[in-house]
């Protein structure tokens, strides 16, 4: 029975990936090595496709750019490019969406096997997000995107007597078959079925636009907005403040004062998502007596550690007030740092760095500092309550709230406001 069973799963829900057809004439250093292939995938049955095709890296002899076809979104093609010399790699990043509602298993993988000379100056890779690569027994989850790279490489480590002698051919074929499976995404070290947010790669961004990275562990991804498009980066704004600082509760919602707190609670760091952005974690929000990821922007000095008083900047922080003032003697910036560290090491991004919102960059998002408001702006800019990194002048932070406003908040006594982080990252991490 068993095996009937399996027979009529292979007939009806087998899935091939094949990156087929490669054709690599090598040659010594001054000549070139040439690559040409396609990748094909029948995913009618499923909902499963290539998505986000992108010329990650490479060098200046590209000379194709490969392209998903549009019909079906299952054929890679035109992926040309020429390697000239030991160290040169092209990289192209896809997507391999599961948008259907049966979890998919890697059955088996079938791929060239370089000979021992060829080993020595050739790499080609298909890998994961965590640069690993594939393995059998893996699951793609049900309504789920995993990032691939396939890398190739002429390797550099290599001696003059590792360089092919005479310029050869070589065929190169990767090919995976998935089968399905009731097996939860948990049960393979994956994480829970929870999906990602999807988003669209592109090679300019516009404001506005939602980029999402993802973790393939917990299937659970950070999600950002497009504040500008810096060229080979982008520069973005967090969804969600971060889940730190304390719960903070009201006894009257109607007014938003100090001495109608009933409750200030530290989050546990043991809390699920501790440290990483929440759609709970919105600070004040209209109509709410409790305020989650409330944490003050500094410690309770007279002056704020970037003045000498009410209306004198330190000079290590500029000439003149709004200025900017966040850095290390911040209490928002170990647990910034520690969600930098977490893209970085756990996400893989190395490229990220991290830091808060500008009173410039909300002024070009449409605050308003004269009107003391930021409801011209795009709504995303102020649904949570959160810090600019800032000062008004020596008492006084800058800080967008959920009712619209762009005010001036006492860093030390403020129960209102959370950490919003704004991270830059390279389009190739994305």
């Amino acid at each position: 029975m068993e095996k009937e069973r399996r027979v009529k799963a292979l007939a009806i829900v087998v899935l091939v990936i094949a990156v087929l057809g490669l054709t690599i004439a090598f040659a010594a250093l001054s000549q070139t090595l040439t690559i040409n292939g396609s990748a094909k995938l029948d995913a009618s049955k499923w909902g499963l496709k290539f998505d986000n095709l992108v010329l990650a890296s490479g060098n200046e002899y590209v000379e194709g750019t490969a392209n998903i076809k549009t019909d079906d979104n299952t054929v890679i093609e035109n992926m040309n490019v020429r390697l000239t010399t030991p160290g040169d790699k092209v990289v192209y990043t896809v997507d391999l969406v599961n948008e259907g509602s049966i979890n998919a298993k890697i059955d088996n993988i079938v791929k060239t096997v370089l000979t021992t000379e060829q080993e020595k100056y050739l790499s080609f890779k298909v890998l994961k997000e965590n640069n690993e690569e594939l393995n059998e027994g893996y699951v793609l989850g049900k309504e789920t995107r995993i990032p691939l790279k396939i890398e190739i490489e002429f390797k550099k480590d290599i001696t003059k007597e590792d360089l092919p002698k005479e310029t050869s051919t070589i065929t190169l074929s990767y090919g995976v078959t998935f089968v399905q499976t009731d097996e939860k995404i948990a049960t393979t070290g994956q994480g829970p079925t929870t999906a990602c947010t999807i988003f669209e790669k592109k090679s300019a961004y516009n404001v506005g636009d939602e980029i999402a990275l993802c973790n393939n562990d917990t299937n659970k991804s950070e999600d950002f907005y497009v504040i500008s498009d810096n060229g080979d980066t982008v520069t973005a704004l967090a969804k969600y403040n971060l889940l730190v600082g304390n719960e903070i509760e009201l006894n009257n919602k109607e007014e938003v004062i100090v001495s109608n707190i009933v409750r200030k609670d530290p989050i546990d760091p043991s809390t699920p998502g501790y440290g990483l952005q929440s759609s709970e974690s919105k600070g004040f929000i209209l109509d709410n007596t409790v305020f989650i990821g409330i944490i003050n922007f500094a410690e309770n000095n007279t002056i704020g550690y970037w003045a000498e008083s009410r209306t004198a900047l330190l000079s290590k922080y500029g000439t003149s007030f709004p200025a900017y003032v966040f850095d290390e003697n911040s209490l928002l910036y170990e647990p910034l740092k520690n969600y930098e560290s977490y893209i970085k090491t756990t996400l893989g991004k190395t490229s990220v760095s991290t830091s808060l919102l500008s009173y410039e960059q909300a002024t070009n998002l449409g605050c308003d500092k004269a009107n003391k408001t930021c409801e011209v702006a795009p709504s995303w800019v102020y649904e949570t309550s959160y810090w600019l990194g800032s000062a008004a002048n020596g008492l006084h932070v800058m800080g967008v709230a959920s009712n619209g406003s762009l005010a001036n908040h006492s860093f030390y006594t403020e129960f209102r406001l959370g950490l919003r982080p704004v991270i830059t990252i390279s389009k190739t991490d994305l």
